[in-house]
């Protein structure tokens, strides 16, 4: 019995330019509209904070701090997808069009951001702020639930995975 060959991803991986600006504002958007999980003001908090993330994106990447910020392309060159790492330890943004979530999108993206950030850091942990609905996702990828640096809103969790060591998505 022959194997099957493995799938092509129906998505390209890419640096984030600042064309893409308008795009990805419109992703988050969508996105947080069709989070079931997420109250109205999680919605807000979530929408403001990732704006600011936009805003300053620029400037930190010309300064350096921003180490990672890619987006997802679907077959017709949509964005579908994108992930934010700063400092090559902070995992800020994660967001996946909803008809693209469960297809592996988000893995690869954070695949990825560990890639991105593994050896440029002195700190231990790639970390994360997950939403309320999004730390089984994040389980299933290695990271744990860890001490916040800051005060969380209710239902957010902060988690982390080891930056030491080999590539545990080989």
């Amino acid at each position: 019995m022959a194997e099957a060959a493995p799938s092509t991803p129906a998505w390209t991986l890419a640096p984030a330019q600042p064309a893409d600006r308008a795009a990805l504002a419109a992703l988050i958007d969508t996105v947080l509209a069709a989070s079931p999980a997420l109250t109205r003001a999680q919605q807000a908090l979530l929408r403001a904070h990732a704006e600011d993330h936009l805003h300053g994106w620029l400037d930190a990447a010309q300064a350096g701090g921003v180490s990672c910020h890619l987006l997802a392309r679907g077959p017709q060159g949509e964005v579908v997808g994108m992930v934010l790492v700063r400092e090559h330890w902070q995992l800020c943004s994660l967001y996946v069009a909803p008809d693209w979530q469960g297809r592996g999108l988000g893995r690869a993206l954070v695949q990825a951001a560990w890639r991105a950030s593994h050896g440029r850091t002195d700190r231990p942990l790639l970390r994360l702020v997950a939403a309320p609905g999004a730390e089984g996702f994040y389980r299933r990828l290695g990271f744990r639930t860890v001490r916040s640096l800051q005060a969380l809103p209710e239902g957010f969790v902060a988690m982390g995975r080891p930056l030491d060591g080999g590539d545990p998505f080989t």
